[in-house]
């Protein structure tokens, strides 16, 4: 695959990447988000993969514009997944004290006393 080839296919994930972040689909999002992972891990690939004679200045150009689109890319879906992880945590909340919901004093220890509900200590 040639430099100019590599840089189309990486201009066709961010083009991808792009229009999934504009439609906020989740499954769209989950795949480009995969996708754009293994486009930086090429691009990453392409100063070991090709010699100075390959690149011209309009290949310089054009792949210092897609690092640029792709680093942007990777911090939006990096905010957007805060985000979601926020709003789930909203609708569902995360017990702090550990899996039990009765039976425990102010400092977390399982307590026999009197504070136990009077049900516990009725006799047949």
């Amino acid at each position: 695959m040639t430099l100019k080839e590599m840089l189309d296919s990486l201009d066709a994930v961010v083009r991808m990447v792009s229009a999934s972040l504009s439609s906020r689909n989740a499954d769209a999002l989950e795949k480009s988000s995969g996708r754009l992972r293994d486009a930086m891990m090429a691009f990453s690939e392409l100063a070991r993969r090709f010699g100075a004679d390959d690149w011209t200045d309009e290949l310089r150009q054009r792949a210092r514009t897609l690092g640029e689109q792709m680093s942007l890319q990777r911090d939006q879906l990096a905010r957007m997944s805060v985000v979601a992880q926020h709003q789930a945590q909203a609708l569902v909340p995360q017990v702090a004290g550990g899996d039990a919901t009765y039976g425990r004093n102010l400092y977390g220890q399982p307590h026999g006393g009197p504070g136990r509900a009077r049900i516990y200590h009725a006799k047949s």
